[in-house]
């Protein structure tokens, strides 16, 4: 008897991948908040005997709350997506985990191409 749902694997795993690739492209945010806190957020000199000689600038609180909340909302989503729910539909979690990796894909081809 034929069900209507036929596809199987490929199905599942070009499902996987989408899911990922739109996880991917909400964590530009958090990618975005990071990658300026690694590049141009100024290095504090604290070599003097007096202290720390520059000041942090004021949108960096507001960068770290970006990087830490957006990446916590990114890996809860994966969680979320790639392990529970195929836990609970009592499909394998391997091909959901496997394409996973494809959650950075979005920053990485912004990044090779100059969009940011």
């Amino acid at each position: 008897m034929n069900t209507g749902r036929g596809g199987g694997l490929g199905r599942e795993l070009a499902g996987a991948a989408f899911a990922n690739l739109l996880i991917g492209g909400i964590g530009i945010i958090p990618g975005l908040c990071l990658r300026w806190l690694l590049t141009r957020f100024p290095s504090v000199e604290c070599g003097g005997p007096f202290g720390c000689h520059r000041e942090t600038p004021d949108n960096a609180l507001g960068l770290i709350a970006g990087a830490v909340l957006g990446g916590g909302f990114v890996l809860g989503t994966v969680l979320v997506v790639d392990i529970l729910l195929p836990f609970q539909e009592g499909r394998p979690v391997g091909p959901w985990l496997g394409m996973a990796a494809l959650v950075p894909a979005p920053f990485l081809l912004g990044q090779a191409v100059g969009w940011f």
